[in-house]
């Protein structure tokens, strides 16, 4: 008895990242002329070997398994099993477990998509020792500072349905026609160092988790950086509006080359022939604008904008994304023009003087339905980072300030 003990308190089963997820085909043909939902849960073993003989599921809403979900294994996919293959788990192995609940149940006896229609979900593993191991789905997100791609977590600004994230791959810049990103932005002691010259920023957008409906950005969106000299007061206003977005190319081979969360779907602007990284694309110190589009909310969109060149849409979570409580896809937005819907670079960095601080700030308008209230224009100005500008050739140690 003793020795049952010391093993049954040895196992220790974790669930693993998204924990559970729509399998490779989701509705399949089941036992018994039914279909079945194919879903997978994906387990990490760090204790010793073990062997699940039952699995619950609990739902805190329906149309979920609010009445309690009990899979025993089967051999072959049945309504309300799992794999019986996949119930023996090894130590320090991931397994990847199928689990089948019926396509078309009684309520209250099925997962179903998205994750926002069924609220929490309780999972309860039983193994053959009598352990019980439980764990909440969707996962809770890890906290500040985790840094997750994609998912919850990590430290950033919440500007209604959009994200941005303080990342590695954040924020970048070029500033000369070889296409090269400098990704993410270098500097010293602390500080994130740009040159004083004309530039073209990029910001690495998303929208949260949950988000019902697309987002599109207007042309008054801005990013902008505020001197600050060495008496610590304010002074010199760089302002950088949007510009169109990215060549598709340009897209693959700067930033999703480097950033594997980056994709490169025209279906959210990126276009053959947009910006290709050169601050003087089009010569005299021009880029190909973002222009205003002078359409109603509920019409704004690349196809009614078609004339004024295609919009940038920050995409909605896909319904697996959703599933598994992540956000959208990014998508990378350029700012460098002088004024809004204008052609013309802006290289006004006379009032900084080399080592100089920046603060910056992040002026966003965008075009979104939250679902309830209908289609409607958005602004919002936020303090974004802090940032050193030098000049091209000077290696700074320190920024004033």
């Amino acid at each position: 008895m003793q020795q049952a003990d010391s093993e049954r308190f040895a196992e220790n089963l974790q669930p693993a990242p998204p924990a559970l997820s729509l399998g490779e085909a989701f509705s399949i043909p089941c036992a018994g002329s039914q279909t079945c939902n194919n879903y997978t849960m994906t387990l990490t073993n760090l204790g010793i070997g073990l062997q699940i003989a039952r699995i619950y599921i609990n739902s805190s809403k329906s149309p979920g398994c609010t009445s309690i979900c009990v899979l025993d294994p089967s051999t072959s996919a049945s309504p309300s099993s799992f794999r019986a293959a996949d119930r023996y788990i090894n130590p320090s192995e991931s397994k990847s477990i199928s689990l089948w609940l019926p396509r078309n149940p009684s309520p209250g006896a099925n997962i179903t998509l998205p994750a926002d229609e069924f609220g929490l979900n309780t999972i309860m593993i039983v193994t053959t020792r009598g352990r019980v191991f439980a764990f909440q789905w969707p996962l809770p997100p890890p906290g500040p500072g985790a840094g997750g791609v994609g998912g919850g977590g990590g430290t950033g600004l919440y500007i209604g349905p959009l994200v941005i994230i303080f990342q590695k791959q954040l924020i970048a810049y070029t500033y000369n026609n070889t296409g090269r990103v400098n990704f993410p932005i270098g500097g010293t002691n602390g500080h994130w160092s740009i040159p004083r010259q004309k530039l073209v920023f990029y910001i690495k957008i998303q929208t949260d988790v949950g988000t019902p409906n697309d987002v599109y950005l207007t042309a008054h969106s801005v990013f902008e950086l505020t001197q600050y000299d060495n008496t610590g007061g304010p002074g010199h206003v760089v302002s950088l509006f949007i510009i169109a977005p990215l060549d598709v190319d340009f897209c693959r081979n700067g930033f999703a080359s480097k950033d594997p969360s980056i994709k490169c779907d025209p279906a959210y602007g990126y276009y053959s022939g947009g910006t290709n990284g050169d601050p003087d694309q089009m010569g005299g110190n021009r880029i190909i604008p973002y222009r205003p589009c002078n359409v109603p909310p509920d019409q704004y969109n690349s196809l009614n904008c078609a004339s004024q060149g295609p919009r940038y849409l920050i995409p909605k979570p896909t319904p697996q994304q959703l599933f598994n409580g992540q956000r959208g896809n990014p998508v990378i937005v350029a700012f460098a023009a002088k004024i809004a819907g204008s052609d013309q670079t802006s290289a006004d960095w006379g009032g900084f003087d080399p080592d100089d601080s920046a603060t910056s700030f992040l002026g966003m308008t965008y075009i979104y339905n939250n679902g309830v209230v209908g289609t409607y224009t958005y602004a919002v100005t936020l303090p974004f980072i802090a940032l050193c500008v030098q000049d091209p050739a000077s290696n700074p140690t320190q920024c004033s300030g």
